[in-house]
């Protein structure tokens, strides 16, 4: 008898399944290392490219890649939860309202 159940590792469906289940910590960190990618990644080409970075620009498409990845995960049940689900919603109209209320009248 083992200490460790194996799951069915036959799709990637069930491998994110059993480590969410064995690390409940899992699926939130990946959305948060996917969140930094995105912002780290696009801001520092868009400084290398023109000088500057829209700091709330790459929020905003960050927040949206993050909700779009957790959508796609609430589809496969045991994953996320509901409460993870609605603080990535809470942060993504966050960053939104950050994004409109950063512009002025011209841009």
């Amino acid at each position: 008898m083992s200490l460790y159940n194996l799951t069915n590792a036959t799709t990637p469906d069930d491998i994110l399944v059993g480590v969410s289940t064995s690390i409940p910590v899992f699926p939130i960190m990946l959305l948060v290392f996917v969140w930094f990618i995105v912002f780290i990644g696009g801001s520092q080409r868009q400084t290398a490219r023109y000088g500057y970075a829209d700091v709330p620009q790459w929020a905003v498409l960050a927040s949206m890649s993050v909700f779009l990845l957790s959508l796609m995960m609430t589809v496969i049940g045991g994953i996320i939860s509901l409460q993870t689900l609605v603080v990535v919603v809470a942060i993504t109209i966050l960053t939104g309202i950050w994004f409109f209320m950063s512009k002025g009248r011209i841009e």
